[in-house]
């Protein structure tokens, strides 16, 4: 479905309490009803700075990137870019309007005549939003309290780790500009950088129920046995004095970056590669100071087991040379 005729239009309204009054700009069509012709609303443009005089210019451009349809009319770059953000905001309503249906529809088309406006990868991103249905993570954090408006960040954030690592920063451009997975998993309610900020602040607060959550779900799915399991511990650096964080010490780096303090990350493996527990330490620690740590929070992470073998700090040491250097592979067993 895609709108024509459309026409801008200023609309002025009073705002009840101030009594003041507020000039808006409308994007707007002429439709047909049973009680004649009638304007209906295509997007709120709120206060775009156009003259009166480019309001049709303005109008034809949308319309021709709505349609696809090659332009006679010339905009400067500000116009150009206001014109092409409405032809993007139409079709993301367009396409929630069009998902609601439940009749399809079907129709034939030449192939040949496309032209491609803004392309979006998608097939990544469908196998990752799959996975992320099956693992019920939009029904955990529901759970969890978070809005459904918030979630999509919060997907944004986990896939675009998968599919195109990078920052916050690099992400919303990854997620609203070359990808399709807002399309799949809905819209956020808001699109600043601080919004994916917050949500990246969000899933670190979740991080103990979404690791017992991940457990539980792949543990059903994979029918895994959970007998064995792989402790490492790896660091990162940080660019900066890193003086508000109590974490971060001198150590050895692992990445060769001894110019910058560090944070030890240690994870839990089965024998199969599903992580099961992480935990952050200071960046001096080593994998004999972490691993009594990891054995407790492990047990207390996963379901009871009858036939657990309980160690002792003294028994987990010995696993250890006397240099206090680890083994090439740390294990922690269960009977058969």
């Amino acid at each position: 479905m895609i709108c024509l005729s459309v026409f801008v239009k200023k609309v002025r309204k009073q705002n009840g309490v101030t009594k003041k009054y507020y000039e808006y700009l409308h994007l707007v069509e002429s439709v047909r009803t049973e009680k004649g012709p009638r304007q209906r609303l295509v997007l709120n443009l709120g206060k775009l700075d156009i003259l009166p005089s480019q309001y049709q210019t303005f109008a034809r451009r949308v319309e021709d990137i709505l349609t696809g349809q090659r332009s006679i009319v010339r905009l400067d770059q500000s116009l150009e870019k206001s014109a092409r953000d409405a032809a993007r905001k139409i079709f993301k309503k367009q396409s929630e309007e069009l998902s609601d249906r439940t009749e399809c529809e079907f129709q034939s088309v030449d192939v040949n005549s496309f032209a491609v406006e803004s392309p979006r990868s998608l097939g990544a991103e469908y196998l990752c939003h799959y996975v992320w249905k099956e693992l019920g993570m939009d029904e955990f954090f529901s759970h969890q309290g978070v809005s459904a408006k918030v979630t999509p960040l919060l997907e944004a954030l986990i896939v675009g780790k998968l599919i195109a690592p990078g920052s916050e920063r690099y992400t919303k451009q990854w997620a609203e500009k070359r990808s399709a997975l807002f399309e799949l998993a809905g819209y956020p309610l808001r699109h600043s950088l601080n919004s994916y900020y917050r949500a990246g602040d969000t899933l670190f607060s979740l991080k103990k129920a979404l690791e017992e959550h991940l457990c539980i779900k792949e543990k059903d799915i994979f029918s895994l046995s959970e007998k064995l399991f792989f402790l490492d511990l790896t660091n990162s650096y940080f660019e900066g004095e890193g003086a508000g964080n109590p974490k971060a010490k001198w150590g050895h780096s692992k990445e060769k970056r001894n110019d910058c303090k560090l944070v030890s990350l240690g994870l839990i493996i089965d024998e199969l590669g599903f992580a099961k527990y992480s935990e952050l330490f200071p960046g001096n620690q080593y994998e004999a100071e972490t691993l009594s740590v990891m054995i407790k929070s492990l047990e207390e992470h996963l379901e009871p087991k009858t036939d657990r073998m309980d160690l002792s700090d003294e028994e987990i040491y010995k696993m250890f040379d006397l240099s206090g250097v680890p083994l090439a592979r740390k294990r922690l067993v269960y009977n058969q």
